[in-house]
């Protein structure tokens, strides 16, 4: 997506102007991050994608450190603010004691991956990276997702919804196996002529998971089609 120029509008406040310039660089930032990674993404290319003067991302953020620091707060800030809308009225936790609920929870992050995917090209990016960077983003970032993750699957657990094991693994075993289809599924569109990514493709995709979890798990309910696009 090609940054909006941060042009002044009739109105604005300096301090409303400097806001806006700062999230324009910002949203280009986490373009530039999820596509090159952060030692191949430079100043100058995250400025030209948010259309200013490389002196101007240096005056907002004065190292390419504190602008991955802050396009990162940014991103997961986004994140939370966007994901409860995805679940509709599904609280996550009361959804993990019902079949039907926590496969409307693996729809929900299916359909959340597809409309956000620079998370999942900065989440799988930096966790192969250890340093400095993925200890702040874990600080940051990540500790807390991951252990409202687990804790979700201990409640499926305790309900008989998932499977036994260890809850931890079995989260990365579930969430791997939900965002990786999707960043595949252009290969496999054009390689098989299959949409994965159609309304169709993923509840297909979410019977045949959900089959893999379990028996009590695996139908899809009674006329439920596939939501529209």
């Amino acid at each position: 997506m090609k940054a909006e120029p941060p042009s002044s509008a009739p109105g604005m406040t300096r301090r409303q102007q400097r806001e806006r310039t700062r999230r324009i660089i910002l949203r280009a930032a986490i373009e530039v991050f999820a596509e090159l990674g952060f030692e191949a993404a430079s100043m100058g290319g995250i400025a030209r994608r948010a259309q200013v003067k490389k002196a101007l991302v240096q005056y907002h953020f004065e190292t390419k450190e504190k602008l991955w620091q802050a396009a990162m707060l940014r991103l997961w800030q986004q994140l939370e603010n966007a994901f409860p809308q995805y679940l509709d009225s599904v609280d996550s936790m009361a959804g993990a004691r019902d079949p039907q609920s926590v496969r409307h929870v693996f729809r929900q992050i299916i359909r959340f991956v597809m409309d956000h995917p620079a998370w999942a090209g900065i989440l799988f990016r930096e966790s192969a990276q250890p340093g400095p960077r993925l200890d702040w983003l874990v600080e940051h970032c990540l500790r807390g997702s991951l252990q409202e993750g687990v804790r979700f699957v201990e409640t499926a657990q305790e309900h008989g919804v998932l499977p036994p094991g260890e809850p931890l693994y079995l989260l990365h075993i579930l969430s791997g196996a939900l965002v990786y289809v999707q960043l595949v599924a252009p290969m496999t569109e054009r390689a098989l002529g299959v949409s994965m990514a159609s309304s169709e493709g993923i509840e297909t995709l979410l019977d045949t998971f959900m089959g893999l979890l379990g028996p009590r798990s695996s139908p899809r309910p009674a006329g439920n089609s596939a939501p529209d696009d």
